[in-house]
C-alpha cells in the first residue's frame, strides 16, 4: 500500500532567512533515505515556516519488498572434505547462521569458490526505516547559525519541540533530537487553540489551517502580495514592489496580514533612498507611491490578520517615526559638511592591516579608474571616473552610514548630487556597490561601472597579494564575488579588457593574474560552458598566460565557436587523433632523439604529402580567421584535417627505425606543424569524451 508521508519538525522561530534552504534540505535528505531503502514514491515537496520544517512525500510504499540474499561461507575447499561431506567449518557456519547444512551450495565468485545459501530478507517497513535513519539526516543538516539548548549535546538550528512522523493516517514512532514522534503539532503561537492533531499525512495543510497557520509558503506568499496592493491601492497609490523582501516576509509569519501605517509628511523631505531603506531593513515595511513620489504611508506585514485596537500599527509608527527621525538628523548634519572635506577622515579608518587606510584605498582606486577609463576608451570621462573613485569612500565617515550601514555609497552619490557635482560623478560613487549580486544590476551609467570595477580589482589586488586569497569554502573578503562583478561588467559593456589587463591597471602580480584566470574559468563554467569548452578555449597545457591577453568578448567568441562541437563525432574522432600526436610524441623520444642527425629526406608517401600540403593552404587561414575574430571559420578549417590525418596515421609509419631521416621529417611534420595548427585557436585535446557517439 502506498500512502502519503508527512515529517513535521516544531522548533522556535527560525530565522527568515534559513528556512527556505533548510526546507529543501530536509526534503533531500528524506528522499534519499527512501531511494536508498528501494522504497518508491511520488514527489517531494518542502514546506517551511517560522517555527516548522516540513516535508510531504507523495506515495511512498508501506515496506520493502522481501528479497533473497546470497550468504557466503567458507571457501569450498575448506567446507567440503574430499569424500564431497560437509566439513565441521561448513556445520558450524550453516548453525550460526540459522540454516540447515543441507542449504549449503557451493557459489562461484571472483575470488573463487565458496559454499553458502539464499536467505529470504524480510522487507523493512517505512517506519522502522526512518527510525535508523531520520535522526541522524536531521542533526547532520547545516545552518549558518546553531545553538545548543538544556543538556543536549547536539546542535540545531533552534531548540525542538514536537516531531509529527505519519504515513497516511499511521503514526512513525521516530525519534529526532531527543523529541519522540507523534501526530500532535502547534497551530499560531496566539491565534489558535492549542496543540492539534494531525489525522492524516494528507489533511496535514488543512489541519494547520484551523489553527491559523498555512503551511504552503506559496499560499502565503500570494495572500501577502494581493493584501499588500489591496492595502496600496485602499491608501490612495501603490505599491512599490519590493520581491526580494516579500520573499522575506513570507518565512517570517504564518498566518500573514498586512497593516498600514502613517508617517509625519516632513520625512518626505527625505531622499526616497534614505526613505524606504529606513522602512525596508529596519522594520521589513514596504512602500507606497503615487504618480512616482512617495506618500506618508508604509505597509507592514504582521503575523495576524486582525488588530483590533491597532497595537501592531502603533508600535510599527513608533518605531519606524523613531527611525526616520535619525535618518532625517543625519541627512541634516551630513550636509553640513562637503563630502571631499571629508578625504583627511579616512585615514582614520582602516581597509585591511595589511593594505593601509580607506584613504590609501581611495588614492590607489582614482589612478586606477583613470587607467581603467583611459583603456576602455571612448565614453567615460577619465577625469570624472578618477574623481568619482576618490570620494568613493567619503560617506564611510558620515553619521548616516553610520547608523545605516546599507547606504554605503548611495548617501555619497545624494551628498555629491546635493553639491551640485557633474551626474557622470556623482552617479559613478552611488553606484559602485552595483552589482550586488549575482542576478542584479550593472551600474546603469559608465561611469559607475568604472568605479565599481576599479574598486573591486583594488581588493582583489591588495588583498591576493598580502595573502588573503580565497581557500575552500573560506572567503572572508568576498573576493570570488568581486571577480564575478568585475567580469560581468567588462562582458555587459563590451570593453576591450583582457585578464592580464585587468592585472596590470590594478598593479597586482603573478597571485592576482592567476586568481583572475582561475576564477574566469570557474565564472565561465556557470554561465553554462562545460569544463572541456573552457579548457579547449584557454588552453592551459599549450601556454598558462596566453588567455591573459585575449579580450573577455574574445574569449565568449571562442567559446560560442565551439559549443556546437559536443555533438559532433567527427570531430570527436580528430581529437583522438590529436592526443594519438601526443603519444606518438611522448613515447617515440628516444627514437625522435636518435633521428636528430639524420640526413634530408623527400617525402614519398602520398598521405604524408597531402598532409603537409593541407598544413600549408590551412596555415593562412587560421591566422586570418584568428586576426579577424572569425572563431567559427577556424573551426570548419580545423575539421579539414579529420580525414587527411586519419589516412597519415593509417598509411604512414611515423616511427621507422630503418629510416632515421623519415622518422625525422614526419615527426617534426607532427610536432612542429599539425599539433600547433590544432591547438593555436582551441586545444582540442580538452575535448576528448565530450561529443556524443551517435548510434
Amino acid at each position: 500500500m502506498s500512502r502519503t508521508l508527512l515529517v513535521e519538525i516544531g522548533c522556535e522561530e527560525i530565522p527568515a532567512r534559513m528556512i527556505r534552504a533548510a526546507a529543501a534540505d530536509l526534503a533531500s535528505r528524506i528522499e534519499s533515505i527512501l531511494d536508498q531503502a528501494g522504497l518508491s514514491h511520488g514527489a517531494t515537496t518542502p514546506w517551511g515556516g517560522s517555527r516548522r520544517l516540513a516535508v510531504i512525500v507523495g506515495e511512498v510504499e508501506e515496506r520493502q519488498a522481501d528479497r533473497e540474499a546470497q550468504v557466503l561461507g567458507p571457501p569450498a575447499k575448506a567446507a567440503f572434505a574430499p569424500d564431497g561431506s560437509l566439513t565441521p567449518a561448513a556445520v558450524g557456519f550453516a548453525r550460526k547462521q540459522g540454516a540447515e547444512p543441507t542449504e549449503l551450495k557451493r557459489v562461484a565468485t571472483d575470488k573463487g569458490e565458496y559454499v553458502g545459501f539464499v536467505r529470504r530478507v524480510a522487507g523493512r517497513s517505512v517506519g522502522e526505516i526512518l527510525a535508523d535513519s531520520l535522526s541522524g539526516a536531521v542533526a547532520g543538516m547545516s545552518f549558518p547559525k546553531t545553538m545548543r539548548w538544556g543538556d543536549a549535546k547536539q546542535r540545531w538550528v533552534r531548540p525542538v519541540h514536537w516531531i509529527v512522523a505519519l504515513h497516511g493516517s499511521d503514526v512513525l514512532d521516530v525519534e529526532v533530537l531527543g523529541v519522540r514522534s507523534g501526530s500532535t503539532s502547534a497551530g499560531h503561537r496566539f491565534l489558535s487553540g492549542g496543540p492539534m492533531r494531525i489525522p492524516d499525512a494528507d489533511r496535514y495543510a488543512e489541519a494547520l489551517r484551523e489553527g491559523h497557520v498555512i503551511a504552503d509558503p506559496d499560499e502565503r506568499r500570494r495572500r501577502i502580495a494581493d493584501e499588500l496592493r489591496r492595502a496600496a491601492h485602499d491608501a490612495g497609490g501603490s505599491l512599490v514592489d519590493d520581491p526580494e523582501l516579500l520573499e522575506e516576509t513570507v518565512d517570517l509569519v504564518e498566518w500573514p496580514g498586512v497593516v498600514v501605517g502613517r508617517v509625519d509628511e516632513a520625512f518626505l523631505a527625505l531622499p526616497r533612498e534614505v526613505l524606504t531603506t529606513t522602512l525596508r531593513h529596519h522594520q521589513k515595511c514596504f512602500s507606497v507611491q503615487k504618480d512616482g513620489a512617495l506618500l506618508p504611508v508604509f505597509l507592514a506585514v504582521a503575523n495576524t490578520e486582525r488588530d483590533p485596537s491597532g497595537h501592531v500599527r502603533r508600535g510599527n509608527e513608533w518605531v519606524v517615526g523613531g527611525r526616520l527621525a535619525d535618518a532625517q538628523f543625519f541627512w541634516t548634519e551630513d550636509r553640513k559638511a562637503t563630502l571631499a572635506s571629508r578625504s583627511d577622515r579616512l585615514r582614520t579608518v582602516t581597509f585591511h592591516a595589511k593594505c593601509g587606510s580607506y584613504a590609501e584605498k581611495a588614492s590607489r582606486m582614482e589612478t586606477l579608474a583613470r587607467k581603467l577609463a583611459e583603456a576602455v576608451g571612448g565614453l567615460p570621462d577619465p577625469g570624472a571616473c578618477a574623481r568619482g573613485a576618490r570620494l568613493a569612500k567619503n560617506d564611510l565617515t558620515t553619521g548616516l552610514v553610520g547608523e545605516f550601514p546599507e547606504l554605503q555609497g548611495i548617501v555619497g552619490g545624494l551628498l555629491l548630487r546635493h553639491e551640485g557635482e557633474p551626474e557622470a560623478v556623482w552617479r559613478g560613487v552611488y553606484e559602485q556597490y552595483l552589482p550586488a549580486g549575482a542576478e542584479g544590476a550593472i551600474p546603469s551609467s559608465v561611469e559607475g561601472c568604472v568605479v565599481s570595477v576599479a574598486d573591486r580589482l583594488d581588493s582583489i589586488a591588495r588583498l591576493v597579494e598580502a595573502g588573503e586569497a580565497p581557500s575552500g569554502s573560506r572567503d572572508p573578503f568576498g573576493l570570488r564575488r568581486a571577480a564575478n562583478a568585475v567580469f560581468r561588467v567588462v562582458e555587459e559593456r563590451a570593453w576591450p579588457l583582457s585578464l592580464g589587463a585587468l592585472a596590470s591597471v590594478s598593479e597586482g602580480g603573478a597571485q592576482t593574474a592567476a586568481f583572475l584566470r582561475e576564477r574566469y574559468a570557474l565564472y565561465l563554467r556557470d554561465r553554462g560552458f562545460t569544463t572541456n569548452e573552457v579548457l579547449a578555449v584557454l588552453k592551459p597545457r599549450v601556454s598558462e598566460d596566453e588567455c591573459l591577453r585575449w579580450h573577455m568578448h574574445d574569449v565568449l567568441a571562442r567559446l560560442e565557436a565551439i559549443r556546437p562541437l559536443r555533438g559532433r563525432t567527427d570531430f570527436e574522432h580528430l581529437v583522438d587523433l590529436t592526443k594519438r600526436v601526443d603519444n606518438i610524441l611522448t613515447k617515440g623520444a628516444d627514437e625522435i632523439r636518435a633521428a636528430e642527425t639524420a640526413g634530408p629526406w623527400s617525402e614519398t608517401e602520398p598521405a604524408a604529402r597531402a598532409l603537409e600540403e593541407l598544413a600549408d593552404a590551412c596555415e593562412p587561414l587560421l591566422r586570418h580567421s584568428a586576426e579577424s575574430r572569425d572563431y567559427r571559420q577556424a573551426v570548419d578549417v580545423i575539421s579539414r584535417f579529420i580525414a587527411p590525418v586519419e589516412r597519415f596515421f593509417a598509411e604512414v609509419l611515423v616511427l621507422d627505425p630503418k629510416n632515421p631521416a623519415a622518422t625525422r621529417h614526419r615527426t617534426r611534420l607532427l610536432a612542429e606543424r599539425l599539433k600547433p595548427l590544432l591547438t593555436s585557436t582551441f586545444d582540442i585535446r580538452e575535448l576528448a569524451g565530450q561529443a556524443e557517439r551517435k548510434a
